[in-house]
């Protein structure tokens, strides 16, 4: 083997034992007042994606609603006005999506929830 291969599988392998195993953490985080929302996906911690959610969200007042483990799927549904919202944690995008709006709807009255944003975690 030439001296370049050689180097290349070294640095290959110092990387794989210095790497942390790639694990998916997301958060929703919402300011009720402003209806800001902020959305993290993928991250390499829950504490990382709680920050990245705020940053997201852009207001002082916004907090993190839930956080979402790895492998699972989040949604996050409100009305067209009013402070109300839903939020949801599940094993499928569609059984996180209906129970956001389910959630909603509990407090919004006769407004209409709709799904703001749903995404799955990596496993």
């Amino acid at each position: 083997m030439s001296h370049s291969v050689i180097s290349a599988i070294v640095v290959g392998i110092a990387l794989s034992i210095s790497s942390p195993a790639f694990a998916g953490y997301g958060a929703v985080a919402y300011d009720q007042g402003a209806r800001k929302q902020g959305f993290a996906w993928d991250e390499a911690t829950q504490e990382r994606a709680n920050e990245a959610a705020r940053r997201d969200c852009g207001s002082e007042a916004c907090k993190v609603r839930f956080g979402v483990p790895p492998g699972k799927c989040a949604a996050l549904a409100r009305p067209e006005s009013g402070p109300a919202w839903g939020g949801a944690v599940r094993k499928s995008v569609d059984e996180a999506k209906s129970a956001a709006v389910k959630n909603c709807q509990k407090h919004a009255k006769d407004n209409k929830c709709t799904v703001q944003e749903s995404k799955c975690t990596k496993q």
